[in-house]
């Protein structure tokens, strides 16, 4: 994938996700906007105190359990999003550290010890150099 490629893929995907953060957001604001016409019509319903008040903790009730579900549903997609994460991160290192081994055995396979030593205060000499 050439490099032009891979940064119209990086400025889709930020659209993509300021998408659905708006999409979040609009969402939202709509469950924000019906929960309030719901305890404005409550408050405002021809009834007695006594019914209304129920309603009211009905009303309540419902709203603390939907919260408390959304709120586990985000914890789960948080913690599987951490999970697929570490993951990938895992691997990327393992790779780097596949690609840097395999790259020390290439140099050392370039360049034969027997040209380089290392003296007690841990510098190289090069007999190559030595005219």
């Amino acid at each position: 994938m050439s490099l032009s490629k891979k940064i119209q893929a990086k400025r889709q995907e930020k659209i993509k996700a300021e998408k659905i953060k708006k999409a979040k957001n609009t969402a939202a604001n709509i469950a924000a906007g019906t929960a309030l016409g719901i305890v404005s019509g409550i408050l405002l319903a021809p009834k007695s105190g006594k019914e209304t008040r129920e309603d009211i903790k009905n009303a309540s009730k419902q709203a603390a359990s939907v919260v408390s579900d959304k709120a586990s549903n985000a914890k789960s997609k948080a913690d599987d999003v951490l999970d697929s994460q570490k993951t990938k991160f895992s691997n990327s290192k393992a790779k780097i550290k596949e690609y840097l081994n395999s790259v020390k055995e290439s140099n050392s396979e370039e360049c034969p010890e027997d040209l380089i030593e290392v003296n007690s205060d841990n510098e190289v000499e090069d007999d190559s150099l030595n005219l």
